[in-house]
């Protein structure tokens, strides 16, 4: 009786290698992307910190240059504000803000990128 299982026994494991080769193949594609969403993950949420820092420093900077200037406009005479506003246009100040910001953002990551990388684990 075993001598006639020996045909249906091969014809089985011929008939499961197909789907343990797709499994193998579907089960090494799956841990790639997994390996390069982490990766992609991480870079994207260190690119997020540094525009969202940007973005809050450039406010914040603006904000403190309008409250010193609104502070300043109770001292000075009123021409004086409208002379500036000849040759000054209205948006210095964000523009002003955001390129300071930005100068200081890139400072902040040229120099201190080992303790960034070392606390995000990349």
């Amino acid at each position: 009786m075993a001598i006639a299982l020996l045909p249906v026994i091969s014809r089985i494991a011929g008939a499961l290698s197909i789907p343990a080769a797709a499994m193998f193949f579907g089960n090494l594609a799956a841990q790639m992307i997994a390996w390069f969403a982490a990766k992609v993950t991480k870079q994207a949420a260190i690119n997020l910190t540094i525009i969202i820092l940007v973005i809050g420093l450039a406010a914040s900077v603006a904000a403190g240059i309008y409250a010193l200037l609104a502070g300043i406009s109770y001292l000075t005479p009123p021409f004086l504000s409208d002379a500036f506003s000849f040759f000054v246009p209205n948006n210095a100040i964000p523009c002003f803000s955001a390129c300071v910001s930005a100068r200081f953002i890139r400072w902040v990551w040229e120099w201190q990128v080992y303790s960034i990388m070392k606390v995000a684990g990349v």
